[in-house]
């Protein structure tokens, strides 16, 4: 049967998303190829179709990618019902993306979009943030009333469904992501002599905390700490920028998401998941405990499914004080790091490949006709 899957992103570059030729970007595009892979075992013949700057067609790894030309994210919205045809059945890789023109569809939720908190006391920027805010819900309500059937990451969405949409509950199917325990798992890595190696193995964007990450930084006065950042965005000037002022801070760039991230993860001491919002069940959170690695990430979204706070990793509030404070606490109380560390794969396995490959395939199997 053929399937085609909808997202604005998934091979090559995009707004604000600096990687060479045609790469996945982040977790959401690493998670639409790994999917794609499995239902083609499946006996599916599964393509995508991609927004970006020009018309192009290509193949990824095997995958048949359709580009249309956009003006940007949203705008995507309204363009690629028009590049339909020979479709066959139709998948929203993002469920934002039903909003106007889909009804019927199923679609995939991969975090609550509208919960980063405003900052500051600038009107103009209050009115931004409010208009989002609401934009963001009316996003995925339309979703919620139109589409067949929804796939979330997390148990954010069933829950909110159950309190504001009750009578749509049942179209909620959650599937929490995963990690391939084969590819991420402990291993020995040479390491920085004397250095203490935090991971931000993030997408640079305020969502992902990376302007947190950076005053939690400022705030740490151990010379002894180096912060790791690996990841592409519309922070990456910001991050360079910091990176020249402060010697401890190393940018990475864009790294390979399956030749590359294991590595950095076993190089590390630490991992930081510091998001404001927009978190599902984390890849990066995953992939880092699978590593066998303590991870402080924010009490945010999908997160919660994953992290028992102080068992299999150490959970604070989204505020750049709470950040360096916990990153201070794991390196000088060793015994904290290695007891959540040695919990941590533990729990990783719970959410392993192969489960996560089975449910979407009963899932696939039952809903894609």
């Amino acid at each position: 049967m053929k399937l085609t899957f909808v997202n604005y992103s998934f091979a090559g570059t995009v707004h604000h998303f600096n990687v060479t030729g045609k790469q996945l970007i982040g977790g959401g595009e690493v998670f639409l190829h790994d999917l794609c892979k499995v239902l083609e075992k499946k006996g599916f013949e599964c393509s995508v179709l991609q927004g970006g700057k020009t018309n192009d067609s290509f193949e990824y790894d095997g995958i048949p990618v359709q580009q249309i030309a956009t003006r940007g994210r949203y705008w995507f919205n309204f363009d690629w019902s028009r590049a339909m045809r020979d479709a066959g059945y139709v998948h929203l890789h993002d469920a934002n993306h039903a909003f106007p023109f889909s009804y019927g569809n199923s679609a995939t939720f991969h975090g609550v979009s509208w919960d980063v908190p405003y900052e500051g006391n600038n009107p103009i920027a209050y009115v931004d943030w409010l208009a989002r805010y609401k934009f963001f819900k009316l996003l995925i309500h339309h979703a919620i009333r139109h589409c067949k059937s929804i796939v979330s990451v997390d148990s954010v969405l069933l829950r909110y469904v159950q309190s504001q949409f009750p009578s749509e509950r049942e179209k909620i199917v959650v599937i929490p992501n995963y990690v391939d325990l084969k590819k991420f798992k402990p291993q020995k890595e040479k390491k920085e002599k004397n250095k203490f190696v935090v991971l931000f193995p993030r997408n640079l964007t305020r969502s992902r905390g990376t302007w947190l990450m950076l005053e939690a930084m400022r705030k740490i006065d151990d010379d002894d700490i180096e912060m790791w950042v690996a990841g592409t965005g519309a922070g990456q000037g910001a991050v360079e920028e910091a990176a020249k002022k402060d010697g401890r801070i190393k940018f990475l760039g864009h790294k390979d998401h399956y030749k590359d991230l294991p590595k950095l993860y076993n190089q590390s001491d630490l991992v930081i998941i510091p998001s404001l919002g927009v978190e599902g069940t984390s890849l990066s959170c995953l992939e880092a405990m699978a590593c066998g690695k303590p991870v402080v990430a924010s009490n945010v979204g999908g997160i919660l499914d994953i992290i028992e706070n102080g068992q299999n990793g150490h959970l604070i509030n989204p505020n750049s004080e709470e950040l360096a404070q916990a990153i201070t606490l794991m390196k000088e109380n060793d015994s904290l790091r290695k007891s959540i560390a040695g919990k941590a794969r533990k729990r990783a396995q719970e959410f392993s490949f192969e489960k996560w490959s089975k449910s979407w395939s009963a899932y696939a199997q039952e809903t894609f006709k």
